[in-house]
């Protein structure tokens, strides 16, 4: 099972990967990594790669996939295995990077705890600083990485071949993987993206949660997506976790275009603490269906999610969402308010101070003198040595925008346009729904009756979205500022219906045919941490409720819809 994947780019490109590492002048195996542990002495800086000036992240499926590339992913598969073979001890290393985000709630580069007795790694969710706490993260991640690639490329006896890689190192930076694009077809290919091995597996790092159902202190390696949940030994359920994801491709990115389409304050479009928007949603949430896709994997937790190579391309496509987002509404970013939901390592979410964009981003020390990268350090990409394939060339709003329906753009929900009677303009509407849970459990949504098993729902035929707050950590949960702050989430099904009206399900598109059909067809089921159902009205301050947005339909590629009108569905949720 060591180093079996199914990951859509990988798929693709497996013999690619085989033949340019086998055939390079590269070598896996070095002491080199020891030198670049030993440069630890005092704070960590954590900086920008400077050589090659700004370059791009590429996309996985261009990385792996294109010829052009094939040097550059044969440096990127080599340094992720030195990185993951440094021992464990070391601060540098693979382990202590992963266990920033969560567990084993250690600290990192001499920046203590808050509390003697914490419960959460230095990420914060829930909150304002979640966009911009991943940059210094995701960057700290692929400086080391760049520090492993000119190891490599050092290595190389002959001049002329290190010259020539000494330049295509230049443009090392770490790819994204674009989830809201369809998943190719399983495949296995062995590399270091595959997962990890710990080295060794130390369960006292791990302290699995009460009524967590995933032993995973006993999981010997990464798992993406466990055969057995309850399982100390499972296998990588590979066919489940693709049919997961492209379950989740519909309305992921009908959630993402939605985002991209309407502006919002940015503490309201980032995260989904209190005052996120319940109309056109937050990227945390859409992020967040990513991650409950690897049912049950350490991807999944909060916990253990960094330990999976994955995640790095997972947030480095957030990021870049987050980079166009803010290209397109420059003028909005993060405002300071209380934490309330940011418990993390080192932030109390209770105390009174607000949090904003000067709040220093722990643990990450942007100079030798002690200082921490802030929200404010990180707000231009440009600044950080990188950007992404859409902004490269510095396009103009229209281009811009042109490029993100080119990408995410449904036309196949096309199908529910209509032309007004009254008006010359086309019109489309978009069905969505809206979830308010406390913390500790999964909504998922069907259009039609699901599977009895909990652990299938994602992968169900009928499944047609979802919004987790199963694995969310709150310091204090019966306190009375959490219960009157459920965490809200914005579900498009738009595509699901859309889907049901290409099935034949669904006789017609027009509203009152789609009301009706939802009022039969929309089911919710919830599940617990230990992967049980549970009845709606056991969840304290679950609500659900349904409705619409009237949008334009633009007739100009570098043109985004306009909403024109928002309608509620009481009828269809009333029990």
């Amino acid at each position: 099972m060591v180093g079996i994947h199914s990951f859509g780019a990988l798929a693709a490109v497996a013999s690619t990967f085989t033949s340019v590492s086998l055939a390079s002048p590269l070598t896996s195996e070095s002491a080199a990594a020891n030198g670049i542990v030993k440069r630890q002495n005092g704070f960590f800086v954590v900086h920008p790669i400077e050589d090659g000036g700004v370059q791009p992240r590429l996309n996985i499926r261009d990385l792996a996939g294109k010829s052009e590339n094939k040097e550059l992913w044969a440096l990127y598969i080599l340094a992720i295995k030195r990185l993951q073979a440094v021992d464990q001890k070391e601060k540098l290393s693979y382990y202590q990077v992963a266990g920033i985000h969560g567990q084993p709630w250690i600290p990192w580069d001499g920046v203590p705890s808050w509390t003697d007795d914490p419960h959460w790694g230095y990420c914060p969710h829930n909150g304002n600083l979640f966009a911009t706490w991943h940059r210094p993260y995701v960057m700290l991640y692929e400086q080391l990485l760049y520090e492993h690639v000119k190891a490599i490329v050092g290595e190389i006896s002959d001049a002329t071949t290190k010259a020539r890689f000494q330049e295509i190192a230049k443009k090392f930076r770490v790819p994204y993987w674009d989830w809201a694009q369809k998943i190719p077809a399983v495949a296995a290919v062995s590399n270091p993206l595959s997962g990890y091995r710990f080295h060794p597996l130390q369960p006292e790092d791990f302290p699995v949660p009460e009524n967590f159902q995933a032993p995973y202190d006993h999981w010997e390696q990464i798992i993406h997506y466990p055969d057995d949940p309850s399982s100390t030994n499972p296998n990588d359920n590979l066919t489940g976790l693709h049919q997961t994801l492209n379950n989740n491709l519909g309305f992921a990115r009908d959630g993402i275009y939605k985002l991209f389409t309407n502006y919002l304050p940015f503490n309201r479009f980032s995260n989904q603490g209190p005052g996120s928007d319940v109309n056109i949603g937050n990227l945390e949430t859409v992020h967040g269906s990513i991650h409950d896709s690897f049912r049950d994997g350490h991807l999944q937790f909060p916990l253990t999610a960094a330990f999976d190579p994955i995640f790095y391309l997972h947030h480095a496509n957030v990021d870049r969402q987050i980079a166009i987002w803010q290209a397109i509404y420059p003028d909005t970013f993060v405002e300071p308010v209380r934490a309330i939901r940011q418990s993390t390592f080192t932030l109390d979410a209770f105390a009174a101070d607000p949090v904003g964009a000067t709040t220093p981003l722990h643990p990450f020390h942007k100079n030798s003198q002690g200082d921490f990268w802030t929200s404010d350090d990180v707000r231009q990409i440009s600044t950080l040595g990188y950007t992404y394939p859409e902004l490269a060339d510095t396009p103009s709003n229209d281009t811009l925008k042109a490029r993100v329906k080119a990408l995410y753009e449904d036309t196949r929900t096309r199908t529910l346009t209509r032309r007004q009677t009254d008006a010359a303009e086309k019109t489309s509407r978009n069905y969505n729904v809206r979830v308010s849970q406390p913390d500790g459990f999964a909504t998922y949504l069907f259009l039609g009756e699901p599977g009895p098993d909990p652990e299938t729902w994602r992968a169900d035929s009928v499944f047609a979205g979802s919004f987790s707050t199963k694995f969310n950590i709150i310091a204090d949960p019966d306190r009375e500022e959490i219960k009157k702050n459920p965490v809200n989430g914005v579900v498009p099904i738009t595509s699901s219906i859309v889907r049901a009206l290409d099935a034949g399900m669904l006789q017609d598109a027009d509203e009152t045919a789609v009301v009706e059909y939802l009022k039969i067809n929309l089911k919710w089921k919830i599940q617990t941490t230990d992967g049980k159902e549970i009845s709606p009205d056991q969840v304290p301050n679950f609500n659900i409720s349904i409705f619409s947005h009237k949008e334009t339909v633009p007739a100009s590629a570098g043109e985004f819809p306009a909403i024109l009108e928002t309608k509620e569905y009481p009828d269809i949720t009333a029990v």
